[in-house]
């Protein structure tokens, strides 16, 4: 038998953006959500409850975390019609058991296209500061689309390519770098965190995140980061400190590393917002 290939990422671009052109050929000029757009994608850090300032957050076991340095490499970018299966809804458990009785687990990159036709997309990847604007949205630029209502998103997590150039110098070949300080009961952590994403795809993607706008012309759609989910989980206290106020390198073998490595593929990492 011949083995399954694993999906690339180039193979990966490639088959999403034949699915926006053929859907846009299929939809031609009928109706509102048929109607080819052009809209501007951007991207934001969001600012947790109770805060001002990109970056600090109180984690879910106690922990008081403040980002010094945040920058990441992410994208493409995916809009989808169809809710993410994920959703606690009728309609998104619906998606899910069709999921798994359609989609074997071996061929579990399939799964990305049953979010239905592709509303939108950004096809390329980015370098993103998430602490340079706080608040603020960066517009990446302008993008292609069909008017309607997108119900989910996916994007990419992965390494930095040779297409980003110096942008990308400061992630030292990493897709996630992270420095800060977590403090808890008169215990303080100072530390700096790299997380990798390297092929195969199926171990960068982030699928079927929830979200509910309607896209239009012009308009902006927001792809807002959400640091304090990525930390869900995370033990600090397990991390050892060599000594007073020095920096940790967080090691990968170590429980911090983990919840970040799995936190920042969950749907819950990133939300979404139209303006």
């Amino acid at each position: 038998m011949t083995p399954t290939p694993r999906t690339t990422r180039r193979a990966f671009t490639t088959l999403l953006g034949a699915a926006l052109l053929g859907a846009g050929a299929a939809c031609g000029g009928s109706g509102t959500g048929g109607r080819g757009i052009v809209f501007r994608m951007g991207l934001r850090t969001a600012i947790a409850p109770g805060e001002t300032l990109p970056g600090h957050f109180t984690t879910d076991t106690g922990w008081r975390v403040e980002l010094t340095a945040a920058r990441m490499v992410l994208g493409p970018i995916y809009l989808f019609e169809n809710a993410s299966p994920l959703q606690p809804s009728p309609t998104g458990r619906l998606w899910r058991r069709l999921g798994e009785v359609l989609v074997p687990s071996a061929h579990a990159h399939e799964s990305f296209f049953s979010g239905g036709r592709v509303l939108g997309e950004w096809d390329r990847e980015v370098v993103f500061d998430l602490l340079a604007e706080p608040g603020q949205a960066r517009v990446l630029g302008r993008s292609p689309g069909i008017a309607g209502r997108a119900r989910s998103l996916s994007l990419l997590l992965q390494p930095p390519s040779r297409a980003l150039g110096a942008e990308a110098a400061a992630l030292e070949g990493h897709s996630v770098w992270l420095e800060g300080t977590a403090e808890r009961e008169g215990q303080r952590v100072p530390f700096l965190v790299t997380v990798d994403f390297p092929a195969p795809v199926e171990m960068q993607r982030v699928d079927f995140v929830p979200i509910e706008v309607e896209l239009e012309e012009e308009g902006l759609f927001v792809l807002e980061l959400q640091p304090r989910r990525w930390f869900e989980g995370a033990l600090f206290e397990r991390l050892e400190v060599p000594e007073e106020g020095a920096r940790v390198k967080v090691a990968t073998e170590s429980q911090v590393y983990r919840a970040l490595f799995v936190n920042l593929r969950r749907h819950t990492a990133f939300s979404a917002a139209w303006e």
